[in-house]
């Protein structure tokens, strides 16, 4: 692989990172505002702490997916 490709490569695992964590961060976002603007409805509170936690959760392995990724793209 020559360094060129290496480059695109390596710019595309941190695009790929970055809409990880833009989507990670719509969902706890949207979970806060659940929570926020419903705090009287228990069922709606609910999946608005399930938002928060799956945010959180893409947000980790979407990390821990960049870096098995990048350690691969470094051994090419």
């Amino acid at each position: 692989m020559t360094d060129s490709d290496q480059l695109r490569t390596a710019l595309a695992n941190e695009r790929t990172l970055l809409a990880y964590i833009r989507t990670a961060l719509s969902l706890m976002i949207f979970g806060m505002a659940i929570i926020k603007f419903f705090p009287e409805e228990v069922l709606l509170v609910l999946f608005g702490w399930a938002f928060l936690g799956c945010g959180a959760v893409l947000l980790i392995w979407g990390g821990f997916h960049f870096r098995k990724i990048a350690v691969l793209i470094l051994k090419l």
